[in-house]
């Protein structure tokens, strides 16, 4: 299989000038999981809880801006404030 890039520029190329693609069983199955797994993200909470060393009780003001830059860079809205401990 080739690599994603050039898979998904095929398939965009196709789809453009009105074509279909056909898929070996492999390459469906892998098109299948990205697409399943294309928008989930983990949660504001997740990522706190995954990059505060010091696993706080409550979320701490730097793993809580840390967190914030890193779901706006992956295109996540942050929702509700998880209201963190100052620290």
């Amino acid at each position: 299989m080739q690599n994603e890039k050039d898979l998904a520029a095929r398939i965009l190329v196709n789809a453009r000038a009105g074509r279909g693609v056909r898929l070996t069983p492999d390459t469906a199955y892998f098109v299948g999981l990205k697409l399943m797994t294309a928008s989930e993200k983990p949660t504001l909470a997740d990522i706190v809880a995954v990059i505060c060393d010091s696993k706080c009780e409550r979320p701490c003001y730097p793993c809580t801006g840390k967190a914030n830059v890193i779901c706006r860079a992956y295109g996540h809205s942050v929702d509700a404030p998880l209201r963190p401990e100052p620290g």
